[in-house]
Protein backbone atom coordinates (compact mmCIF):
# COMPACT_ATOMS: atom_id res chain seq x y z
CA UNK A 1 0.00 0.00 0.00
CA UNK A 2 2.58 2.54 1.13
CA UNK A 3 4.86 1.41 -2.41
CA UNK A 4 1.25 2.31 -4.38
CA UNK A 5 0.53 5.88 -2.81
CA UNK A 6 4.77 6.27 -3.23
CA UNK A 7 4.28 5.99 -7.17
CA UNK A 8 1.50 7.80 -7.20
CA UNK A 9 3.27 10.72 -5.72
CA UNK A 10 6.24 10.13 -7.79
CA UNK A 11 4.18 10.73 -11.44
CA UNK A 12 2.12 13.39 -9.96
CA UNK A 13 5.54 14.98 -9.17
CA UNK A 14 6.62 14.19 -12.84
CA UNK A 15 3.12 16.01 -14.66
CA UNK A 16 3.59 18.66 -12.31
CA UNK A 17 7.35 19.53 -13.27
CA UNK A 18 6.69 18.54 -17.14
CA UNK A 19 3.98 20.57 -17.64
CA UNK A 20 3.41 20.31 -21.29
CA UNK A 21 0.31 18.34 -22.64
CA UNK A 22 -1.37 21.15 -20.03
CA UNK A 23 0.32 24.33 -20.63
CA UNK A 24 -1.72 27.77 -20.65
CA UNK A 25 -2.37 28.91 -23.87
CA UNK A 26 -1.32 32.54 -24.36
CA UNK A 27 -2.87 34.91 -26.80
CA UNK A 28 -2.06 38.43 -28.29
CA UNK A 29 -4.23 41.38 -27.81
CA UNK A 30 -3.38 44.60 -30.60
CA UNK A 31 -5.31 48.17 -30.53
CA UNK A 32 -5.90 50.07 -33.37
CA UNK A 33 -6.10 53.46 -32.50
CA UNK A 34 -7.33 54.32 -36.32
CA UNK A 35 -4.10 55.89 -37.16
CA UNK A 36 -5.44 59.22 -34.63
CA UNK A 37 -2.55 58.24 -32.28
CA UNK A 38 0.81 55.91 -32.44
CA UNK A 39 -0.57 52.37 -31.69
CA UNK A 40 0.14 50.85 -28.48
CA UNK A 41 2.22 48.03 -28.15
CA UNK A 42 0.55 44.64 -28.14
CA UNK A 43 0.02 42.65 -25.05
CA UNK A 44 -0.47 39.15 -23.97
CA UNK A 45 -2.80 37.47 -21.86
CA UNK A 46 -4.09 33.99 -20.67
CA UNK A 47 -6.90 32.28 -22.42
CA UNK A 48 -10.40 32.54 -20.37
CA UNK A 49 -8.73 34.88 -18.72
CA UNK A 50 -9.22 38.84 -18.69
CA UNK A 51 -6.49 41.13 -19.51
CA UNK A 52 -5.04 43.14 -16.18
CA UNK A 53 -6.23 46.51 -15.86
CA UNK A 54 -2.21 47.67 -15.86
CA UNK A 55 -2.21 46.38 -19.33
CA UNK A 56 -4.73 48.48 -21.18
CA UNK A 57 -3.36 51.17 -22.11
CA UNK A 58 -5.10 54.74 -22.13
CA UNK A 59 -4.38 56.80 -25.77
CA UNK A 60 -4.77 60.47 -25.10
CA UNK A 61 -5.26 62.81 -28.29
CA UNK A 62 -5.31 67.05 -28.01
CA UNK A 63 -8.51 67.20 -29.74
CA UNK A 64 -10.37 63.68 -29.39
CA UNK A 65 -11.35 61.98 -25.97
CA UNK A 66 -10.41 58.41 -25.77
CA UNK A 67 -13.80 56.72 -24.73
CA UNK A 68 -13.16 52.87 -24.49
CA UNK A 69 -11.97 50.34 -26.16
CA UNK A 70 -14.44 48.02 -28.33
CA UNK A 71 -14.49 44.71 -29.50
CA UNK A 72 -15.58 45.60 -33.18
CA UNK A 73 -14.83 48.35 -35.76
CA UNK A 74 -18.49 50.02 -35.54
CA UNK A 75 -17.68 50.28 -31.63
CA UNK A 76 -21.27 48.94 -30.80
CA UNK A 77 -19.86 46.51 -28.05
CA UNK A 78 -17.30 47.80 -25.51
CA UNK A 79 -14.41 45.37 -24.04
CA UNK A 80 -15.25 44.69 -20.30
CA UNK A 81 -11.89 45.32 -18.39
CA UNK A 82 -13.37 43.48 -15.44
CA UNK A 83 -15.50 40.48 -17.22
CA UNK A 84 -14.86 39.97 -20.71
CA UNK A 85 -12.16 37.43 -21.26
CA UNK A 86 -9.84 36.21 -24.08
CA UNK A 87 -10.84 33.49 -26.26
CA UNK A 88 -8.29 34.06 -29.40
CA UNK A 89 -5.72 36.45 -30.55
CA UNK A 90 -7.61 39.35 -31.53
CA UNK A 91 -8.04 43.39 -31.94
CA UNK A 92 -9.42 46.16 -29.88
CA UNK A 93 -10.87 48.90 -31.42
CA UNK A 94 -10.42 52.92 -29.97
CA UNK A 95 -13.65 55.16 -29.81
CA UNK A 96 -13.27 58.68 -30.18
CA UNK A 97 -15.31 61.67 -29.26
CA UNK A 98 -15.00 64.92 -30.79
CA UNK A 99 -13.26 67.67 -27.48
CA UNK A 100 -14.75 70.93 -28.19
CA UNK A 101 -12.46 74.23 -28.18
CA UNK A 102 -13.23 77.71 -28.06
CA UNK A 103 -13.24 80.29 -31.32
CA UNK A 104 -9.45 81.66 -31.72
CA UNK A 105 -9.37 85.35 -32.91
CA UNK A 106 -5.68 85.42 -35.07
CA UNK A 107 -6.25 88.79 -36.08
CA UNK A 108 -8.30 91.53 -34.52
CA UNK A 109 -8.90 95.03 -36.49
CA UNK A 110 -7.30 97.87 -34.73
CA UNK A 111 -6.30 96.13 -32.22
CA UNK A 112 -3.61 93.18 -33.38
CA UNK A 113 -1.76 95.36 -35.78
CA UNK A 114 -2.13 98.89 -34.63
CA UNK A 115 -5.61 100.75 -34.02
CA UNK A 116 -5.86 102.41 -37.53
CA UNK A 117 -5.44 99.00 -39.19
CA UNK A 118 -8.03 96.15 -40.41
CA UNK A 119 -8.47 92.90 -41.26
CA UNK A 120 -9.78 90.98 -44.42
CA UNK A 121 -9.89 87.90 -46.35
CA UNK A 122 -9.23 84.87 -44.63
CA UNK A 123 -7.13 81.73 -46.40
CA UNK A 124 -6.18 78.45 -45.09
CA UNK A 125 -4.12 75.79 -46.01
CA UNK A 126 -2.53 72.66 -44.35
CA UNK A 127 1.02 71.19 -44.80
CA UNK A 128 1.36 67.45 -45.33
CA UNK A 129 2.53 67.32 -42.18
CA UNK A 130 -0.65 69.01 -40.39
CA UNK A 131 0.58 72.38 -40.21
CA UNK A 132 -2.08 75.15 -40.85
CA UNK A 133 -1.24 78.05 -42.41
CA UNK A 134 -3.98 81.31 -42.26
CA UNK A 135 -3.81 84.19 -44.25
CA UNK A 136 -5.02 87.67 -44.43
CA UNK A 137 -4.94 91.21 -45.78
CA UNK A 138 -3.46 94.01 -43.62
CA UNK A 139 -5.18 96.88 -44.93
CA UNK A 140 -4.07 99.95 -43.48
CA UNK A 141 -6.50 103.23 -42.40
CA UNK A 142 -9.37 101.61 -44.02
CA UNK A 143 -10.83 98.86 -45.45
CA UNK A 144 -10.89 99.03 -49.09
CA UNK A 145 -9.18 96.47 -51.19
CA UNK A 146 -6.30 97.41 -53.21
CA UNK A 147 -6.28 100.80 -55.80
CA UNK A 148 -6.84 103.78 -55.38
CA UNK A 149 -9.32 105.66 -52.98
CA UNK A 150 -10.05 108.66 -50.66
CA UNK A 151 -7.69 109.06 -48.06
CA UNK A 152 -10.15 106.93 -45.57
CA UNK A 153 -11.13 104.65 -47.77
CA UNK A 154 -13.56 106.86 -50.20
CA UNK A 155 -15.35 105.23 -52.48
CA UNK A 156 -15.46 107.86 -55.20
CA UNK A 157 -12.21 108.95 -55.05
CA UNK A 158 -8.79 107.92 -56.49
CA UNK A 159 -6.50 110.31 -54.41
CA UNK A 160 -4.66 107.65 -52.94
CA UNK A 161 -2.96 103.83 -53.28
CA UNK A 162 -4.19 102.11 -50.79
CA UNK A 163 -1.04 100.29 -49.07
CA UNK A 164 -2.30 96.90 -48.31
CA UNK A 165 0.01 93.35 -47.07
CA UNK A 166 -0.59 89.78 -47.06
CA UNK A 167 0.33 88.39 -43.67
CA UNK A 168 0.85 84.52 -42.37
CA UNK A 169 0.70 82.58 -39.13
CA UNK A 170 1.37 79.09 -38.57
CA UNK A 171 -0.05 75.97 -36.40
CA UNK A 172 1.30 72.86 -35.74
CA UNK A 173 -1.03 71.50 -33.16
CA UNK A 174 -4.74 71.47 -35.36
CA UNK A 175 -5.23 74.84 -34.73
CA UNK A 176 -4.80 74.64 -30.36
CA UNK A 177 -2.04 77.65 -30.88
CA UNK A 178 -0.99 79.63 -33.23
CA UNK A 179 1.85 81.99 -33.73
CA UNK A 180 2.00 84.94 -31.34
CA UNK A 181 3.07 87.00 -34.16
CA UNK A 182 2.33 87.22 -37.95
CA UNK A 183 5.08 87.37 -40.73
CA UNK A 184 4.46 89.59 -43.30
CA UNK A 185 5.61 88.28 -46.10
CA UNK A 186 4.98 91.26 -48.83
CA UNK A 187 6.75 94.38 -47.82
CA UNK A 188 9.34 93.37 -46.12
CA UNK A 189 11.06 95.53 -44.68
CA UNK A 190 8.84 97.86 -43.92
CA UNK A 191 9.00 100.57 -47.66
CA UNK A 192 6.95 103.93 -47.47
CA UNK A 193 6.02 104.04 -50.92
CA UNK A 194 1.67 102.51 -50.29
CA UNK A 195 1.11 100.10 -52.57
CA UNK A 196 -1.20 96.75 -52.63
CA UNK A 197 -1.19 92.89 -52.30
CA UNK A 198 -4.22 91.38 -51.25
CA UNK A 199 -7.06 88.74 -51.73
CA UNK A 200 -4.42 85.47 -51.14
CA UNK A 201 -5.25 82.23 -52.46
CA UNK A 202 -2.93 79.28 -51.45
CA UNK A 203 -2.07 76.00 -51.54
CA UNK A 204 0.54 73.45 -50.20
CA UNK A 205 1.24 70.18 -51.66
CA UNK A 206 0.41 66.96 -49.92
CA UNK A 207 3.72 65.21 -50.60
CA UNK A 208 6.84 68.03 -50.60
CA UNK A 209 7.44 70.94 -48.38
CA UNK A 210 6.41 73.55 -50.84
CA UNK A 211 3.38 76.36 -50.66
CA UNK A 212 2.30 78.36 -53.69
CA UNK A 213 0.16 82.01 -52.54
CA UNK A 214 -1.35 83.56 -55.56
CA UNK A 215 -2.61 87.49 -54.88
CA UNK A 216 -3.58 90.25 -56.90
CA UNK A 217 -1.41 93.55 -56.96
CA UNK A 218 -1.13 97.27 -57.73
CA UNK A 219 -2.32 100.46 -57.33
CA UNK A 220 -5.60 99.88 -59.26
CA UNK A 221 -8.90 98.52 -58.19
CA UNK A 222 -10.49 95.61 -60.07
CA UNK A 223 -13.57 98.27 -61.33
CA UNK A 224 -10.95 101.10 -62.35
CA UNK A 225 -9.99 99.14 -65.07
CA UNK A 226 -10.22 101.01 -68.30
CA UNK A 227 -11.18 99.43 -71.54
CA UNK A 228 -8.33 97.90 -73.72
CA UNK A 229 -5.63 99.66 -71.63
CA UNK A 230 -3.10 96.88 -70.27
CA UNK A 231 -1.34 99.38 -67.51
CA UNK A 232 -4.67 99.77 -65.49
CA UNK A 233 -5.38 96.16 -65.22
CA UNK A 234 -4.41 94.14 -62.13
CA UNK A 235 -1.60 92.32 -61.56
CA UNK A 236 -0.37 89.17 -60.44
CA UNK A 237 2.12 87.59 -58.09
CA UNK A 238 3.61 84.76 -56.83
CA UNK A 239 5.01 83.89 -53.60
CA UNK A 240 6.72 80.06 -52.64
CA UNK A 241 7.40 78.56 -49.14
CA UNK A 242 9.80 75.56 -49.17
CA UNK A 243 9.48 74.83 -45.81
CA UNK A 244 5.77 74.81 -44.96
CA UNK A 245 4.92 78.53 -44.95
CA UNK A 246 7.89 79.50 -42.46
CA UNK A 247 9.26 81.76 -44.57
CA UNK A 248 8.59 82.87 -48.27
CA UNK A 249 10.13 84.18 -51.73
CA UNK A 250 9.64 87.50 -52.82
CA UNK A 251 6.62 88.41 -54.73
CA UNK A 252 7.33 87.64 -58.47
CA UNK A 253 5.22 88.89 -60.68
CA UNK A 254 3.19 86.55 -63.73
CA UNK A 255 0.88 88.89 -64.95
CA UNK A 256 2.14 88.70 -68.37
CA UNK A 257 1.56 85.12 -68.14
CA UNK A 258 -1.68 84.77 -66.58
CA UNK A 259 -2.89 87.34 -69.54
CA UNK A 260 -1.18 85.50 -72.26
CA UNK A 261 -3.60 83.28 -72.18
CA UNK A 262 -6.60 85.09 -73.53
CA UNK A 263 -5.81 88.00 -75.12
CA UNK A 264 -9.57 89.24 -75.06
CA UNK A 265 -9.07 88.75 -70.96
CA UNK A 266 -8.98 92.93 -69.65
CA UNK A 267 -8.14 92.55 -65.92
CA UNK A 268 -8.54 89.61 -63.25
CA UNK A 269 -8.09 88.30 -60.25
CA UNK A 270 -7.45 84.41 -58.62
CA UNK A 271 -11.01 83.96 -56.08
CA UNK A 272 -9.26 84.19 -52.64
CA UNK A 273 -8.82 80.93 -49.99
CA UNK A 274 -7.90 77.57 -51.04
CA UNK A 275 -6.51 76.82 -54.17
CA UNK A 276 -7.64 73.32 -55.01
CA UNK A 277 -5.47 70.15 -55.21
CA UNK A 278 -6.43 67.27 -57.26
CA UNK A 279 -6.32 63.49 -54.73
CA UNK A 280 -6.22 61.42 -58.50
CA UNK A 281 -4.14 63.42 -61.27
CA UNK A 282 -0.87 63.34 -60.75
CA UNK A 283 1.71 64.66 -63.50
CA UNK A 284 5.33 64.58 -62.84
CA UNK A 285 6.01 65.29 -59.06
CA UNK A 286 2.68 66.99 -58.29
CA UNK A 287 -0.36 66.41 -58.34
CA UNK A 288 -3.01 68.98 -60.58
CA UNK A 289 -4.01 71.86 -58.89
CA UNK A 290 -6.81 74.33 -59.77
CA UNK A 291 -7.95 77.86 -59.20
CA UNK A 292 -10.84 79.81 -60.61
CA UNK A 293 -10.42 83.50 -61.93
CA UNK A 294 -13.33 86.30 -62.41
CA UNK A 295 -12.68 88.29 -65.37
CA UNK A 296 -13.10 91.24 -67.03
CA UNK A 297 -12.91 91.72 -70.80
CA UNK A 298 -10.97 93.96 -72.85
CA UNK A 299 -14.32 96.42 -73.41
CA UNK A 300 -14.62 96.14 -69.75
CA UNK A 301 -17.74 93.62 -70.25
CA UNK A 302 -17.83 90.67 -67.74
CA UNK A 303 -16.33 87.72 -68.98
CA UNK A 304 -17.20 85.02 -65.60
CA UNK A 305 -14.66 82.81 -64.16
CA UNK A 306 -12.86 80.65 -65.80
CA UNK A 307 -10.25 77.90 -64.04
CA UNK A 308 -6.66 77.56 -64.38
CA UNK A 309 -5.03 74.31 -63.78
CA UNK A 310 -1.26 73.53 -63.76
CA UNK A 311 0.88 70.37 -63.51
CA UNK A 312 3.99 72.03 -61.74
CA UNK A 313 2.34 73.42 -58.70
CA UNK A 314 2.30 76.78 -60.24
CA UNK A 315 4.83 77.47 -62.45
CA UNK A 316 3.08 77.34 -65.78
CA UNK A 317 -0.93 77.50 -66.11
CA UNK A 318 -3.35 76.40 -68.44
CA UNK A 319 -7.28 77.03 -68.99
CA UNK A 320 -9.46 74.42 -67.96
CA UNK A 321 -11.72 73.71 -71.09
CA UNK A 322 -10.12 76.09 -73.55
CA UNK A 323 -9.92 80.05 -72.66
CA UNK A 324 -12.82 81.48 -74.83
CA UNK A 325 -15.56 80.10 -72.85
CA UNK A 326 -16.57 80.85 -70.00
CA UNK A 327 -18.09 78.69 -67.46
CA UNK A 328 -20.28 80.35 -65.33
CA UNK A 329 -20.43 83.77 -67.56
CA UNK A 330 -22.13 85.92 -64.75
CA UNK A 331 -20.30 84.36 -61.88
CA UNK A 332 -18.18 86.47 -59.38
CA UNK A 333 -15.82 85.47 -56.87
CA UNK A 334 -15.39 81.28 -56.88
CA UNK A 335 -13.39 78.21 -55.88
CA UNK A 336 -12.89 74.86 -57.04
CA UNK A 337 -12.91 71.44 -55.62
CA UNK A 338 -12.74 67.72 -57.12
CA UNK A 339 -15.83 65.37 -56.85
CA UNK A 340 -15.31 62.07 -55.96
CA UNK A 341 -15.31 60.22 -59.22
CA UNK A 342 -12.80 63.33 -60.63
CA UNK A 343 -14.93 65.75 -62.39
CA UNK A 344 -14.16 69.12 -61.36
CA UNK A 345 -16.94 71.32 -59.24
CA UNK A 346 -17.26 75.50 -60.05
CA UNK A 347 -19.16 76.91 -57.14
CA UNK A 348 -19.07 80.82 -58.10
CA UNK A 349 -20.57 83.88 -55.82
CA UNK A 350 -24.10 85.23 -56.17
CA UNK A 351 -26.76 86.71 -54.67
CA UNK A 352 -28.66 84.27 -52.16
CA UNK A 353 -26.81 80.86 -52.82
CA UNK A 354 -24.32 79.93 -55.34
CA UNK A 355 -23.38 79.06 -59.50
CA UNK A 356 -22.50 75.79 -59.78
CA UNK A 357 -20.77 74.16 -63.32
CA UNK A 358 -18.80 70.92 -63.36
CA UNK A 359 -16.11 69.54 -65.75
CA UNK A 360 -16.13 66.13 -67.04
CA UNK A 361 -12.48 65.01 -68.91
CA UNK A 362 -12.54 62.82 -71.70
CA UNK A 363 -8.62 62.37 -71.18
CA UNK A 364 -7.06 63.35 -67.83
CA UNK A 365 -3.94 63.43 -69.19
CA UNK A 366 -4.33 65.87 -71.82
CA UNK A 367 -7.16 67.73 -69.56
CA UNK A 368 -9.54 67.34 -72.98
CA UNK A 369 -12.98 68.00 -71.48
CA UNK A 370 -16.22 69.95 -71.34
CA UNK A 371 -18.05 71.82 -69.33
CA UNK A 372 -22.20 71.79 -68.50
CA UNK A 373 -24.70 74.10 -68.35
CA UNK A 374 -24.43 76.55 -65.10
CA UNK A 375 -26.98 75.82 -62.69
CA UNK A 376 -28.16 77.90 -59.81
CA UNK A 377 -28.94 76.90 -56.23
CA UNK A 378 -30.68 79.33 -53.82
CA UNK A 379 -28.82 79.60 -50.51
CA UNK A 380 -30.10 81.53 -48.41
CA UNK A 381 -30.65 84.87 -48.43
CA UNK A 382 -27.52 87.05 -48.41
CA UNK A 383 -25.71 89.44 -50.91
CA UNK A 384 -23.36 87.31 -52.85
CA UNK A 385 -20.21 86.63 -50.87
CA UNK A 386 -17.04 84.76 -51.57
CA UNK A 387 -17.23 81.28 -49.41
CA UNK A 388 -15.75 77.58 -49.86
CA UNK A 389 -16.79 74.60 -51.06
CA UNK A 390 -14.96 70.94 -49.31
CA UNK A 391 -15.93 67.26 -50.75
CA UNK A 392 -15.20 65.30 -47.67
CA UNK A 393 -15.44 61.38 -46.81
CA UNK A 394 -17.63 60.70 -43.42
CA UNK A 395 -19.69 58.21 -42.10
CA UNK A 396 -23.05 57.55 -41.43
CA UNK A 397 -23.34 58.09 -37.56
CA UNK A 398 -26.10 54.77 -37.24
CA UNK A 399 -24.90 52.56 -39.72
CA UNK A 400 -21.91 53.39 -39.92
CA UNK A 401 -21.84 53.29 -44.07
CA UNK A 402 -18.83 55.67 -45.42
CA UNK A 403 -20.63 58.36 -47.83
CA UNK A 404 -19.46 61.74 -48.92
CA UNK A 405 -20.84 65.09 -48.14
CA UNK A 406 -20.20 68.46 -50.25
CA UNK A 407 -19.83 71.67 -47.41
CA UNK A 408 -20.49 75.38 -49.07
CA UNK A 409 -19.97 78.22 -46.84
CA UNK A 410 -20.93 81.36 -46.86
CA UNK A 411 -23.40 83.83 -44.57
CA UNK A 412 -26.98 82.36 -44.16
CA UNK A 413 -28.77 85.40 -44.34
CA UNK A 414 -28.35 89.32 -44.61
CA UNK A 415 -29.96 93.07 -42.93
CA UNK A 416 -30.79 96.10 -44.40
CA UNK A 417 -27.63 98.80 -44.68
CA UNK A 418 -28.31 101.37 -41.73
CA UNK A 419 -28.17 104.15 -44.69
CA UNK A 420 -29.11 102.59 -47.55
CA UNK A 421 -31.46 100.22 -46.70
CA UNK A 422 -30.31 97.62 -49.07
CA UNK A 423 -30.08 94.46 -47.60
CA UNK A 424 -26.42 94.12 -48.71
CA UNK A 425 -24.88 93.77 -44.25
CA UNK A 426 -23.79 89.88 -44.72
CA UNK A 427 -24.99 88.16 -41.33
CA UNK A 428 -24.78 84.74 -39.48
CA UNK A 429 -22.06 82.56 -41.57
CA UNK A 430 -22.54 79.10 -41.71
CA UNK A 431 -22.00 75.69 -44.14
CA UNK A 432 -24.32 74.31 -45.98
CA UNK A 433 -24.13 70.52 -46.81
CA UNK A 434 -25.69 67.52 -48.34
CA UNK A 435 -24.67 63.99 -49.48
CA UNK A 436 -23.15 63.46 -52.76
CA UNK A 437 -24.35 60.59 -54.41
CA UNK A 438 -22.28 58.47 -56.87
CA UNK A 439 -21.71 60.26 -60.69
CA UNK A 440 -23.97 63.12 -58.97
CA UNK A 441 -25.58 65.04 -61.79
CA UNK A 442 -25.41 69.17 -61.88
CA UNK A 443 -29.27 69.81 -61.27
CA UNK A 444 -29.23 67.40 -58.65
CA UNK A 445 -26.18 68.76 -57.36
CA UNK A 446 -27.94 72.19 -57.21
CA UNK A 447 -31.22 70.85 -55.73
CA UNK A 448 -31.87 73.32 -52.65
CA UNK A 449 -33.93 70.81 -51.16
CA UNK A 450 -31.06 68.51 -50.26
CA UNK A 451 -28.99 71.00 -48.69
CA UNK A 452 -28.70 71.67 -44.51
CA UNK A 453 -27.67 74.12 -43.03
CA UNK A 454 -25.28 74.62 -39.69
CA UNK A 455 -24.71 78.59 -38.04
CA UNK A 456 -21.16 78.65 -37.43
CA UNK A 457 -21.49 82.44 -36.53
CA UNK A 458 -24.29 84.73 -34.76
CA UNK A 459 -24.15 88.03 -36.35
CA UNK A 460 -22.65 90.34 -39.20
CA UNK A 461 -20.06 88.04 -40.66
CA UNK A 462 -18.42 87.71 -44.30
CA UNK A 463 -15.85 85.85 -46.17
CA UNK A 464 -14.74 82.34 -44.70
CA UNK A 465 -12.73 79.40 -45.76
CA UNK A 466 -12.14 75.67 -44.46
CA UNK A 467 -10.09 73.07 -44.68
CA UNK A 468 -10.18 69.03 -43.58
CA UNK A 469 -7.50 68.97 -40.82
CA UNK A 470 -5.08 66.00 -39.96
CA UNK A 471 -7.02 65.49 -37.26
CA UNK A 472 -10.36 65.09 -39.20
CA UNK A 473 -11.88 67.69 -37.71
CA UNK A 474 -13.06 71.03 -39.89
CA UNK A 475 -10.63 73.95 -39.83
CA UNK A 476 -13.04 77.52 -40.62
CA UNK A 477 -11.54 80.51 -41.02
CA UNK A 478 -13.81 83.56 -41.45
CA UNK A 479 -14.29 87.19 -41.48
CA UNK A 480 -16.74 88.53 -38.03
CA UNK A 481 -17.67 91.49 -37.39
CA UNK A 482 -17.82 93.40 -33.58
CA UNK A 483 -20.23 96.11 -34.39
CA UNK A 484 -21.02 96.94 -30.99
CA UNK A 485 -17.45 97.65 -29.80
CA UNK A 486 -16.84 99.91 -33.04
CA UNK A 487 -19.78 101.80 -33.02
CA UNK A 488 -19.40 104.61 -35.81
CA UNK A 489 -16.30 102.99 -37.40
CA UNK A 490 -17.42 103.32 -40.76
CA UNK A 491 -15.22 100.53 -42.44
CA UNK A 492 -15.95 96.99 -41.81
CA UNK A 493 -14.11 96.28 -38.68
CA UNK A 494 -13.54 92.21 -39.24
CA UNK A 495 -11.80 90.25 -36.66
CA UNK A 496 -10.62 87.07 -38.69
CA UNK A 497 -11.56 83.80 -36.59
CA UNK A 498 -10.66 80.41 -36.39
CA UNK A 499 -12.63 77.49 -35.11
CA UNK A 500 -12.17 73.83 -35.17
CA UNK A 501 -15.57 71.54 -36.31
CA UNK A 502 -15.98 68.09 -35.84
CA UNK A 503 -18.40 66.42 -38.86
CA UNK A 504 -21.17 65.70 -35.97
CA UNK A 505 -21.50 69.29 -35.57
CA UNK A 506 -21.74 70.78 -38.47
CA UNK A 507 -24.26 67.67 -39.54
CA UNK A 508 -26.47 68.09 -36.12
CA UNK A 509 -25.10 63.94 -35.34
CA UNK A 510 -26.15 62.50 -38.68
CA UNK A 511 -22.62 61.93 -39.91
CA UNK A 512 -19.14 61.46 -38.18
CA UNK A 513 -15.40 61.57 -38.99
CA UNK A 514 -14.73 58.81 -41.63
CA UNK A 515 -11.67 57.48 -39.77
CA UNK A 516 -13.92 56.32 -36.67
CA UNK A 517 -14.79 53.02 -38.42
CA UNK A 518 -11.78 52.88 -41.13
Amino acid sequence: MKRFFSLVFILAGVFIISGCPHSPRIYSVTFDTRGLTTPPAPVTVIKNHTISATDIPNPTHPTWNFSGWYKDKNCNAQWNTASDIAMGNMTLYAKWTPKTFLEKELWESKKTEGATNYFRIPALAQTKDGTLIAVTDLRYNHTADIGRFGPNGEWNQHSDIHRVDVIVKRSTDNGLTWDNSSTKITNTPDNPVKYGYGDAAIVADRESDNVLIICAHGDTRYGDYTAGNASTRLKVVKLRSLDRGKTFTSPEEITTSIYGLNDNWGTLFFGSGKIMQSRKIKKGSYYRIYSAILITDTAKHLFGNAVLYSDDFGEAWHVLGGATVSPIPTGNEAKVEELPDGRVLLSSRTENGRLFNIFTYTNEGTASGHWESVQTAPLGTERGTNGEICIIKVRKADTKAPVYLALQSIPLSSKPHPKSGEPNIRKDVGIYWRVIEENIGLSALADTTKWKKYQVFTGESGYSTMVMQQDHRIGFLYEKYDHVTNLGDMNDVYDIRYESLPISTITNGEYEAAFLTE
